[in-house]
């Protein structure tokens, strides 16, 4: 099929849609780079009511078309809006936006997702940054513990990391609040998960064949 011959705005439109949605991502994909442009425009959109299904389409069309620099653009970006609804949005945007660069892994992508977990953590930026196994996630890895969404996504990385992230998570074991009434609930949740962690990778140690 000839690239030229699908209508953009047409595409483009149908990403739009709540019926045609999926089928607007195959025919922006089809139209090839000159479709980038759009896609940018799209995901760059601020939404106040908090729908997310429209940038998440252009974030699956732009990580086809391998616009990484477009998403990287995007998350280096990204702002936390003061409205908790449009936040909720653009976190699930950002989500998608870090699951998609997860493959393309060079240093500007890993930058950026580290600065983005200095400012919030969110499970689609914690699961980017442990899939590169870089030392330099530990630490942000060990805080995805303490968060619900995050933890499943933060202990399998820590366990892909085995000896190196050690020290980090007996750290974390170790540690007690100076009374148990100020141990929150998530620093509890964060240890018995670094515990865990801890053990299953002993286990692992013990099963290896000498």
């Amino acid at each position: 099929m000839n690239t030229k011959t699908i209508n953009l705005d047409a595409a483009v439109r149908k990403l739009r849609s709540l019926h045609d949605g999926d089928l607007g991502v195959v025919e922006t994909v089809l139209c090839g780079k000159r479709a980038i442009p759009a896609l940018r425009a799209v995901l760059f959109e601020r939404e106040p009511s908090g729908l997310f299904e429209t940038r998440c389409r252009a974030v699956q069309a732009l990580s086809a078309l391998k616009a990484h620099d477009v998403l990287v653009e995007f998350l280096a970006n990204s702002h936390w809006a003061a409205d908790p609804v449009e936040r909720l949005g653009d976190d699930a945007v950002i989500n998608a936006a870090a699951r998609a660069l997860a493959k393309h892994r060079d240093e500007d992508t890993f930058q950026v997702l580290l600065k983005l977990s200095k400012q919030r953590l969110l499970p689609g930026v914690v699961a980017a940054i442990g899939s590169f196994k870089r030392a330099a996630a530990i630490p942000y890895l060990v805080a995805g513990l303490a968060e619900d969404e995050c933890r499943p996504f933060a202990e399998t990385a820590l366990e892909k990391f085995g000896a190196q992230a050690r020290a980090a998570l007996t750290q974390i074991v170790n540690e007690t609040a100076t009374s148990p009434d100020s141990d929150s609930p998530s620093c509890v949740r964060q240890r018995q998960s670094a515990l865990r962690i801890l053990v299953r990778m002993a286990n692992s140690r013990a099963n290896q064949p000498g």
